[in-house]
């Protein structure tokens, strides 16, 4: 039975389509980040790589945003070095990091020197339990902890890929259904080059106080068309956050991912839809 299909009407995701979905993320992440400060003094992200920091890039602009009260990690990383183009931490400094004031301790990139040259070699493993440690000692007043102990980010920012995977959670992949109790997994047969990644685990997904999930682009919108379709378990779907019923996932797409959802608007579809401009 798929995720959606068993969401109640009430907890339907939302679906923003906007002709600027770049500056929309931008003020969404701005808005938790102040509602976060407001409640317990800090704002604990984790993001995922490609043109999501691109988009975070753009806050640097943004008046009145405490970065200082900032802590980045990321949903998924690419065994690579810093340096490499592959990786995600170094496409954050590039785009986004380098561009704000966020105290570098509060910035939680992969040990570099646990990964091979190339993301081809072994790593992943001792990586993901360092990386793993690393965010454990984040105090629980700047990285909340949910009942079952898993880290509650105030904000998750996760792409797709037109598979439907999330973080380096791939569709029909055996970490799916990892009950471990473990945060950050190790994956060596990524079907997406390079094969070594770390990963947060599906129950850390789903201990996130909000989700946002980000498409643009034609590629996309076969996937999303599927991701509403009663029934469908891609990964994407799966990405509920901690209190869905409360705080239902939001998806935020441009007019070309959401191009194959229906037009019209109604109780009986499964997402609610509302246009952004």
């Amino acid at each position: 039975r798929g995720a959606m299909a068993s969401s109640s009407a009430a907890a339907r995701p939302v679906v923003e389509v906007c002709a600027l979905p770049a500056q929309r993320v931008a003020a969404l992440v701005g808005q938790a980040a102040t509602l976060a400060i407001e409640a317990h003094g800090a704002f604990s992200i984790a993001i995922a790589g490609g043109s999501l920091v691109k988009m975070l890039g753009g806050m640097a602009e943004m008046p009145g945003v405490q970065w200082d009260k900032w802590h980045v990690a990321w949903v998924d990383e690419r065994c690579v070095p810093h340096s490499d183009p592959e990786s995600n931490y170094g496409g954050a400094v590039e785009a986004w990091l380098s561009k704000v004031a966020i105290p570098a301790s509060q910035v939680y990139a992969i040990d570099e020197s646990l990964c091979g040259a190339s993301g081809a070699g072994e790593g992943s493993t001792t990586a993901a339990e360092e990386y793993e440690r690393r965010l454990r000692a984040v105090p629980e007043t700047s990285l909340p902890r949910g009942a079952d102990g898993m880290p509650a980010f105030d904000l998750l920012l996760l792409g797709f890929g037109p598979d439907g995977h999330i973080c380096s959670l791939f569709p029909g992949h055996p970490l799916l259904a990892d009950e471990s109790g473990r945060w950050v997994l190790p994956i060596s047969d990524s079907p997406k080059p390079p094969s070594h990644r770390i990963t947060l685990s599906l129950p850390a997904v789903n201990a996130a106080a909000q989700v946002i999930l980000v498409g643009t682009g034609a590629g996309k919108q076969e996937v999303v068309r599927d991701a509403f379709t009663p029934g469908c378990d891609l990964p994407c779907v799966r990405a509920l956050g901690a209190s869905p019923d409360v705080r239902p996932p939001t998806w935020v797409l441009d007019e070309a991912a959401a191009a194959l959802l229906p037009a019209a608007q109604g109780e009986n579809l499964p997402f609610k839809k509302q246009r952004v401009l």
